[in-house]
Order: structure tokens, then C-alpha cells, then sequence
């Protein structure tokens, strides 16, 4: 009899944890920039240390801009800039951004998007990108490093990445520069009230 529930019980852990194992999922994200400086900020975690697919479809045949992803820890610290296409897939162009990370270690993780010329800083230990603080270019005035520009071959905006084999994946809340700007400004205003008391 204890033998039974034994086996039972074996068989009953093998199937949650399979259940657990089945939880990763694909995702995709899309969107459409609209100037140079543009990011789009991924949080996605795993559950268990595992295989994952990150890979954009931006580029479309040259028809759009050529994509940078930037993985990044969950302290947000840069881990690796993933930059085109090495061959490994066949639905996405040339210049598209993709990597197969064969064994992420389970945790929490943050992947941003940004357009070739405003790059992920490497070795940075919080997020940054090369354009951060230079005036934002509308990409129907901007040059983009892999437009031909002796065939006026301007790109466009739309942007898609794709994540494979993760379990929880969602595009990150990141405040805009000017909320930022007006919560720091309220803050300041706080600390100065204080301190106006304090001087009673």
C-alpha cells in the first residue's frame, strides 16, 4: 500500500512539474517608432533555467529600420547586445536582431529594442543607449546607418520582436523623460517645504 501511494505520489510530482515545464510560452510584441531616440522595454522572467528564443522581424527586406535588442539582469545591469541575423533564423532579415540563449538561468530579465545608431552601452549597470540626452530625430528626417542614402531608401518605423520559451513576458511601464522631470521637480518642492519647517 505505501508503495502505491509512493508511486502515486512520484507520478503525481512528475506531472507538475512537467505542467511547470509546459508554462513556457511564445510572445510577440509590435509596435511603430517614430523617432531615432525611440525604446521598447520587455520584462520577462523564467521560471527555470532553459532554452530562449529572442529575435526581432523589423527589418522586413530592408522595407523597415535595422533593430538592436539589449538583455539586460533584473537589477538591470547589461548582460549582452544581440545584433542581426546570424543565420539561425529563417523568417527574419538580414539585419534583424536574434540570439538562441540555450541556458538562461531562471530569474527576471529586461529586453529593450532600439534602432541601429542608439545602441544598448555595453558593461553599463543600468539601462543607457548612445542617444540618451541628444535631441530626438523623426525617423522621416533621420538617416538611418543602413539606408543606402545614393537610392533614397528611407526606412520606416515598424518594429516586432519575438520571444520563445519564456513564462511570463510583458512590455515594460518605463516614465516618459517629462514625468520624470515633474516628479522630481515635486520632490524637490517636498524637501524644500521640509526644510522650511525644520527651520521653525
Amino acid at each position: 500500500m505505501k508503495t502505491n501511494f509512493a508511486l502515486r505520489s512520484l507520478a503525481a510530482a512528475t506531472l507538475g512539474f512537467a505542467a511547470l515545464a509546459a508554462q513556457a510560452a511564445d510572445f510577440t510584441f509590435s509596435g511603430q517608432f517614430s523617432h531615432n531616440t525611440d525604446v521598447v522595454q520587455i520584462d520577462f522572467s523564467l521560471n527555470s533555467n532553459q532554452a530562449v528564443t529572442l529575435f526581432t522581424d523589423s527589418w522586413q527586406s530592408g522595407l523597415n529600420f535595422d533593430p538592436t535588442l539589449g538583455l539586460y539582469d533584473a537589477q538591470h545591469a547589461w548582460l549582452q547586445t544581440i545584433d542581426d541575423n546570424d543565420g539561425s533564423f529563417a523568417g527574419p532579415g538580414y539585419f534583424d536582431a536574434g540570439a538562441v540563449l540555450l541556458a538562461l538561468a531562471a530569474g527576471h530579465y529586461r529586453l529593450t529594442l532600439s534602432l541601429a545608431g542608439n545602441d544598448p552601452i555595453a558593461g553599463a549597470k543600468s539601462i543607457g543607449f548612445t542617444l540618451d540626452g541628444s535631441s530626438p530625430v523623426a525617423l522621416a528626417d533621420w538617416v538611418q546607418p543602413s539606408a543606402d542614402i545614393n537610392t533614397g531608401d528611407q526606412k520606416g518605423g515598424y518594429w516586432s520582436v519575438h520571444l520563445n520559451g519564456v513564462d511570463q513576458a510583458a512590455i515594460a511601464t518605463v516614465p516618459e523623460p517629462g514625468s520624470v522631470a515633474l516628479m522630481l521637480a515635486g520632490l524637490a518642492g517636498l524637501m524644500l517645504r521640509q526644510r522650511q519647517r525644520q527651520a521653525r
